[in-house]
């Protein structure tokens, strides 16, 4: 073979083996892109729709009832004039906070001073005429005074002695009854003795042998506690010495009356003198309480002002009314719906002007009411445990009432549970699949609810149900921090 030849040929082997090599690589691409869409393919017949899942775990969730309300007070006090004065200086106006003692008014007291100076000038001639009128007729009056005085203490023996013989009476009439209770039932044991001797099989009066004896026991028990000879001995004496005293009040009626016009005499310069020195008294009283003005009786804020300086002040006429600061409350409007849900007692978070407080529920009206639209509520006051200067009366206040607390129990997210005519239920996703589990639940917060029975920890609950879904279902778990990613993507 020439040397053309052989390179010819080797240029011609040169040729087949690059159409081999290209042929190969296009078919190994065309292999990949086949394998690709068939996983594709196969990846898309098998997935099912996304949901977005969360799983039951346990927890501690805490029930609230959460409203808004007033600040009022729990102690409010309107003061009225005690005396009948001029109103001398007025030291508060609506809306002034007061401390406990703090003098609020104070009376121009020259007008009192006066009719107290003149009370006592009568006081004074009253006792003078007292004395007059009793030295002319004491000579008369000795004697009558003496029969009256007897005669009010025979009424005290007579009063006495009487009910002395009404009790032992009444003892008597107790005893009397218990001894013919006693003989009664001695008279039928004997009967029934008789009958059990004569018959020893007779069983009902043998039971009812048995039943009396038992009655007469207890009879003879309380018997037992009157001594009845010492009680008649007792009723002869206080019927004689009822009897004494009867004939000596009659007696001592005669004397007193042989004088009457003494006696009368005595009684009415007593009442005069009463009288006058009551009036002076009550003259003195009016000048202390004047003197004494008008304080706080505790911390509080002036809410009304009725009192006008310079004017006079009937007594019992309002002056101011005071609201205690340091017994505060929130007064709330609950619905009928969360009622059911409060207690005496419940513990509650308490927001005035962006500043927290404790409290707790103090009250429940036992009367509904319905407010401006037409929905029923109940009034409902929340103590303030911590009430501090800085609280306004009046103003709103956040109330969260913790009405009840679970620890370490399964939750889950509100947005899973789903409530139909036929119960209450939340879809899990299993294995790929729809499944509806029928739960009960427990207490609920804003977030969460008690899972009761139905599901068990770990398990994927849906938390997007629409109504397109159907148990048996395919679907696609997507954990919902996943899904929040995924959200947060298309949005940018």
């Amino acid at each position: 073979m020439s040397k053309k030849e052989k390179q010819e040929t080797k240029t011609g082997k040169k040729k087949i083996k690059t159409w081999q090599i290209v042929t190969a690589v296009f078919a190994v691409i065309l292999l990949v892109l086949l394998v690709r869409i068939v996983k594709q393919s196969m990846g898309a017949v098998a997935a099912g729709t996304p949901v977005t899942t969360v799983q039951a775990l346990k927890g501690d969730l805490t029930q609230t009832v959460d409203t808004s309300g007033s600040v009022a007070s729990e102690e409010s006090k309107t003061y009225f004039a005690q005396v009948g004065a001029m109103i001398g200086e007025l030291n508060v106006k609506a809306g002034d906070s007061v401390k406990a003692g703090d003098l609020l008014l104070s009376y121009d007291t020259t007008d009192l001073e006066q009719a107290l100076k003149q009370t006592e000038l009568e006081a004074q001639a009253s006792e003078y005429g007292a004395d007059i009128t009793v030295t002319t007729v004491e000579h008369a009056q000795q004697k009558a005074a003496q029969a009256q005085t007897d005669y009010d203490d025979s009424l005290k023996y007579i009063a006495h002695y009487t009910e002395c013989v009404g009790q032992l009476t009444d003892q008597l009439n107790k005893a009397g009854a218990l001894q013919e209770d006693q003989a009664a039932l001695q008279a039928e044991i004997k009967e029934l003795t008789a009958k059990v001797e004569k018959d020893d099989t007779d069983k009902e009066s043998a039971k009812a042998l048995k039943k009396k004896t038992k009655e007469l026991e207890k009879v003879e028990k309380k018997l037992a506690e009157y001594d009845v000879d010492n009680l008649k001995s007792a009723l002869e004496t206080c019927q004689g010495d009822l009897a004494e005293y009867k004939a000596l009040k009659e007696q001592y009626d005669t004397a007193k009356e042989q004088d009457p016009t003494a006696g009368l005499q005595k009684k009415q310069q007593a009442v005069v003198k009463e009288s006058a020195q009551l009036t002076e008294e009550k003259a003195k009283a009016e000048l202390e309480k004047a003197k004494a003005g008008v304080t706080a009786d505790f911390n509080g804020i002036v809410t009304n002002v009725a009192a006008v300086q310079g004017q006079t002040a009937v007594e019992g006429a309002e002056l101011f009314t005071i609201q205690n600061a340091d017994a505060l409350k929130v007064s709330l409007a609950v619905s009928k719906y969360d009622i059911e849900k409060l207690e005496i007692g419940q513990k509650a978070d308490i927001t005035i002007n962006g500043k927290s407080y404790t409290g707790e529920v103090s009250n429940i009206s036992k009367v509904a009411s319905t407010n401006n639209a037409g929905a029923v509520v109940i009034d409902t006051d929340i103590h303030i445990d911590n009430p501090d200067n800085s609280i306004v009366l009046g103003v709103e206040a956040k109330v969260s009432i913790k009405t009840a607390e679970e620890k370490n129990v399964l939750l889950v997210p509100i947005a899973a549970v789903n409530y139909a005519s036929d119960g209450v239920f939340c879809y899990v996703a299993e294995d790929g699949v729809l499944v509806r589990k029928e739960v009960e639940t427990g207490i609920s917060s804003d977030e969460y609810v008690q899972i009761l029975s139905g599901l068990s920890e770990g398990d994927a609950v849906i938390t997007d149900v629409t109504g397109d879904m159907t148990e048996g279902m395919a679907v696609t778990p997507v954990s919902a921090d996943e899904a929040d990613a995924q959200n947060a993507q298309q949005a940018e």
